[in-house]
C-alpha cells in the first residue's frame, strides 16, 4: 500500500486547497520582494547612468568649487611657484629612479637598504599607484615603460592573499585614473580584469567584503574567514566601483557598492552619523562604539561626500549621510584648542570603544580640513570652510612643533575628562596643552599636504602654498636617501633614524598633491575631477556625458 498516497487522500479537499493557496502566496510574496529589491537597485542605477538629461541639467546647477584665480600672476609669483614645482618633480624623479634601479616590479622600494619588497601581491604597486602622477608630471617615457609592465599583469596567478581594500584604492583606482587621463584602453581592460577577480570577495550573506581573499581560483575556499571588518576598509569602494560600472557598462560593481552603503547605513549606532570603526561582516552589525575620522574610519566618511560629487543628485542619500556625520562630528568630536598661546586652533578627537571622548588626533585625521572645505563649496555650508581653516592650522602646527618640522603619527590633547599628565622627558618638550606624541612618521603620510592643496584651490590663499613648501623642505632634509625617501622613527630626534620604507602612496599622494599645489589651478581642477582616497583623480560623471551611452 502507498502510505504517502493514503495519507494524502485522508486530507480534506478544502484543507488541501488552503495549503496550496498558502504555498502560492508565499512564493508570490518572495518573488515580489525580490522584484522590489531589484527594481530599487535598477532605479538607483538608472538615476546614476541612464538619465542623461537629468545629469546634464544638474551639471549647470553644480556650484563651482575652485577659487576664481586671477589671470595676472606676477613674474615673481610665477617664478617662485615654478621653482617649487620643479623641486617637487625632481624629488619624484629621484624616488622613481631609485625604485626602477633597485626594485622594478616589486611593490615598493626599501630606500636605505636598496632592495625591493612585496606587500601587495607583487604586482608592482608603486608602478600602478604612480601612473597618474607620471602622466600629470608629463613624464611620458616613464609612463610608457610603466604601461608595458601593466599590460602583462595577471591578477589571478598570485599565491598570496589579497587585501581587498588596498587593492581597490591603489590598483583599481590607479588603473581607472590612468585610463581617464590617457584614454589608453589597456588600463580599462586591466581594471575590468581586476574588478571581476575581486567579485569573489563579496560573495556572502551581507555583501560586506572579506578583509583578504585569494584571487587565484585554485586557492579559493568556500567561506574565507571574515577577520572583523574595519569601517574604512569595508566602506571604501563606492568611487572605484561606480566608476568601473560607468566605464565598463557592467552594473554589478555599482550594485555591490550600493548594497554596502545600505548595510552600513542601516546598522544600529549610538549617535546618528557617527559610524563605529568595527563591524561584523557576517551580520552587518557594529561591534563597539569606537568612532574615528582618522585611523580605521577616515575614508568611509570621505567617500560619502565624494560619491555625491562624482554622480550628483542621482544618489542623494550620500549627501544626507555626509551632512548627518559632519553635524555629529561638530557636536561630539571637535574641541577648542587647550594650547594656551594658540587658542584659535581646533582639534578633532575620537570616541573610545565605550563611547567616551578621547583627545587623540592622528595624522590621518588631517584629511578632514580638505574634506570639509570641499563640502563647504559643493553643499553650500560656509561654516565648514571656517572649521576647515582652523583644523588645517592645527595640522600645520603639529608639523612645525617637532624638531624636524614633520608631524608624528598621533598626538594627545589635554581634555578635562582625561586628566592625563606625563613625566617623560621627551613629552615635557611638547607644547602646553599636548601631553603625548607618537613620534613616528613611518609611512610618509600625505594628509596634511592634501588639505593644504584643497584649501589653496578653494580659497586662493597663498599661505597654503608656503606651508606646503615648509613641509616639503623638511621632507627633503630629513627623509631623503641616495635612492629615495624613507619614513622616520622619531620626528623629535635629530638626526632622525630612517625606517627603510617608501610606501607607494608617497609617489601617488604626497608628491602629487605637492606638485599640484604649485601647478596652475586648471591642472586637475576640482571642478572636473574628484580624488579617490589614494589621490587618483576620477572624472566627475557630469563632466563626461559620452560614457553614459554605455547604459542606454
Amino acid at each position: 500500500m502507498n502510505f504517502t498516497k493514503s495519507c494524502t487522500n485522508k486530507i480534506p479537499s478544502r484543507l488541501k486547497n488552503r495549503i496550496l493557496y498558502a504555498i502560492i502566496l508565499i512564493i508570490s510574496i518572495g518573488l515580489l520582494t525580490y522584484q522590489l529589491i531589484v527594481l530599487d537597485y535598477q532605479f538607483e542605477l538608472t538615476n546614476v547612468f541612464n538619465d542623461k538629461q537629468k545629469v546634464q541639467n544638474n551639471t549647470s546647477q553644480f556650484p563651482k568649487i575652485q577659487y576664481d584665480f586671477p589671470l595676472n600672476e606676477t613674474a615673481e609669483e610665477k617664478s617662485i611657484r615654478e621653482q617649487r614645482r620643479e623641486s617637487v618633480k625632481n624629488g619624484f624623479l629621484h624616488a622613481w629612479r631609485g625604485y626602477t634601479k633597485y626594485a622594478w616590479g616589486y611593490d615598493e622600494l626599501s630606500p636605505v637598504s636598496n632592495n625591493g619588497r612585496n606587500k601587495f601581491n607583487g604586482w608592482g604597486a608603486t608602478i600602478v599607484d604612480a601612473l597618474d602622477t607620471l602622466w600629470i608630471m608629463d613624464l611620458k617615457d616613464e609612463f610608457n615603460a610603466s604601461r608595458e609592465f601593466v599590460s602583462k599583469l595577471n591578477f589571478t596567478n598570485s599565491n598570496d592573499g589579497t587585501n581587498v581594500f588596498e587593492t581597490i584604492i591603489r590598483y583599481l583606482g590607479g588603473l581607472l585614473s590612468a585610463f581617464e587621463l590617457s584614454d589608453d584602453h589597456i588600463f580599462l581592460e586591466k581594471a575590468k580584469e581586476l574588478g571581476e577577480a575581486l567579485l569573489y570577495a563579496f560573495n556572502n550573506d551581507t555583501g560586506l567584503p572579506y578583509n583578504s581573499v585569494h584571487l587565484n581560483p585554485d586557492l579559493r575556499v568556500q567561506h574565507p574567514p571574515y577577520g572583523g571588518g574595519l569601517l574604512a576598509e569595508v566602506g571604501t569602494l563606492c568611487l572605484e566601483f561606480t566608476k568601473l560600472s560607468q566605464l565598463s557598462g557592467d552594473n554589478e560593481f555599482f550594485f555591490i557598492a550600493n548594497n554596502i552603503t545600505k548595510v552600513i547605513s542601516n546598522a544600529n549606532k549610538t549617535i546618528p552619523g557617527l559610524y563605529p570603526i568595527k563591524i561584523d561582516q557576517a551580520t552587518g552589525n557594529f561591534i563597539n562604539d569606537a568612532v574615528s575620522f582618522g585611523a580605521n574610519g577616515d575614508s568611509f566618511y570621505e567617500y560619502l561626500l565624494k560619491e555625491f560629487i562624482l554622480v550628483g543628485d542621482a544618489l542623494d542619500k550620500y549627501r544626507r549621510m555626509y551632512i548627518e556625520s559632519v553635524e555629529s562630528m561638530y557636536k561630539y568630536l571637535i574641541k577648542e584648542s587647550p594650547i594656551n598661546d594658540r587658542p584659535e586652533l581646533l582639534f578633532l578627537g575620537e570616541l573610545s570603544i565605550n563611547g567616551y571622548f578621547v583627545g587623540k588626533m592622528g595624522h590621518l585625521s588631517c584629511f578632514v580640513p580638505g574634506l570639509l572645505a570641499l563640502g563647504s563649496k559643493f553643499l553650500n555650508r560656509p561654516k565648514d570652510l571656517e572649521t576647515a581653516k582652523r583644523l588645517a592650522e592645527t595640522c600645520y602646527f603639529l608639523n612645525r612643533m617637532t624638531s624636524t618640522g614633520i608631524g608624528g603619527e598621533e598626538v594627545w590633547f589635554k581634555v578635562v575628562e582625561e586628566k592625563n599628565t606625563t613625566n617623560n622627558e621627551i613629552h615635557k618638550r611638547l607644547p602646553d596643552g599636548i601631553y603625548r606624541l607618537s613620534p613616528s612618521y613611518s609611512l610618509l603620510r600625505p594628509e596634511t599636504i592634501e588639505s593644504l592643496f584643497i584649501l589653496y584651490r578653494i580659497t586662493g590663499d597663498k599661505k597654503y602654498q608656503d606651508q606646503g613648501w615648509d613641509i616639503w623642505q623638511s621632507l627633503e632634509k630629513w627623509c631623503k636617501t641616495p635612492a629615495g625617501y624613507s619614513g622616520l622613527h622619531d620626528v623629535n630626534s635629530i638626526p632622525p633614524a630612517k625606517n627603510d620604507g617608501m610606501e607607494s602612496f608617497f609617489l601617488a599622494e604626497t608628491l602629487k598633491y605637492l606638485y599640484l599645489l604649485f601647478s596652475p589651478p586648471d591642472l586637475i581642477s576640482l571642478d572636473t575631477y574628484v580624488f579617490n582616497t589614494e589621490a587618483h583623480p576620477l572624472l566627475r560623471m557630469s563632466e563626461n556625458h559620452d560614457f553614459f551611452a554605455n547604459f542606454d
